[in-house]
């Protein structure tokens, strides 16, 4: 049985998968020595796990154990197609003498009742049947022995390894992506605590000098009552919170990231909580810095998510 292939051969040790994936693997002599097999399958991005078969109707039996390969995967729309071809096979071209004779004699015998034009031989051959094909016996699968159906389900576990193969080596091209944008949220996120700190003392001084002028012919305020309003205030515009959970997360992302498996729903997660606590810390912005910080944040987050979608 000679095999050809076409597929990638990338580090199967990538802890993550991606959804996307090929193979291809032909194999002449299978599943007998006058048949080529070719089984091909393709997977792109799907919400839950969808396996779908394109097998000669003869051979959806096969269905089952086909499946049972394919139960690594958890995630992603998924098309199986078997390409059977039998041996070349010879075709004569053979004249239907006994149906041309009848067609003749059939116009003589109407010949009384209508006009007719005489018979050419292009009217002859364009009637079907006058030319019939006759071709030598070539093996069919209509009804294989187990040892057929066993040789096409092996071929087609090494296309199913091919595949996982594929789809891991895409998966560490996405590790390597995610963890470089869950660094720069980090990075972001410290920047945009930084920027939070003088934010907040921002906030109490102008505090302070907008009420100076208000509160000058009205009584006096005592100074503890007016610093716990200030304080309350400067409170509100404190996004210390959302920081520590994005920090959080950050950390999450990392240790799924390092865990592997089917994490591409918990990623997904994650990323709806990034984009929560970004459009919080947002929304508390009072100074230009921390906001232009949370406008950058919020697009790498953007970036993320999109990455996420192709993880299984």
């Amino acid at each position: 049985m000679t095999r050809a292939s076409s597929a990638p051969s990338p580090d199967p040790t990538a802890p993550v998968s991606s959804m996307t994936g090929y193979a291809r693997l032909a194999a002449v002599g299978c599943p007998t020595p006058s048949h080529t097999a070719t089984w091909e399958i393709r997977a792109v991005n799907g919400r839950g796990l969808d396996v779908r078969f394109r097998l000669p109707s003869w051979l959806d039996r096969l269905e089952p154990a086909l499946r049972e390969r394919l139960k690594a995967c958890q995630r992603g729309t998924i098309t199986v197609s078997l390409d059977l071809r039998g041996a070349a096979r010879e075709s004569n071209l053979a004249i239907n003498r006994p149906l041309i004779e009848e067609i003749i004699g059939l116009q003589k015998s109407l010949g009384d009742l209508v006009d007719q034009a005489p018979l050419r031989l292009t009217d002859l051959l364009g009637v079907r049947g006058v030319i019939e094909s006759q071709q030598a016996e070539n093996p069919a699968l209509n009804e294989p022995s187990p040892a057929e159906d066993a040789a096409l389900v092996a071929l087609f576990a090494e296309a199913v390894d091919q595949f996982l193969s594929a789809r891991r080596a895409e998966g560490a091209k996405l590790a390597e992506i995610l963890h470089g944008q869950v660094a720069a949220i980090a990075e972001m996120t410290a920047k945009a605590r930084a920027a939070a700190e003088a934010q907040t003392h921002g906030v109490a001084e102008r505090l302070h000098t907008r009420l100076a002028p208000l509160l000058g012919d009205t009584p006096p305020v005592p100074a503890e009552r007016l610093a716990q309003e200030i304080a309350l205030l400067a409170q509100k515009c404190d996004p210390s919170e959302e920081m520590d959970r994005l920090e959080a997360h950050c950390a999450a992302a990392l240790a799924l990231l390092a865990e592997g498996g089917a994490i591409g729903r918990k990623l997904d997660f994650l990323a709806q909580e990034f984009n929560r606590e970004a459009n919080t810390l947002m929304s508390k912005a009072a100074d230009l810095s921390v906001t232009q910080t949370g406008l950058g944040l919020k697009t790498v987050i953007e970036q993320f998510r999109e990455q996420v979608q192709n993880v299984e």
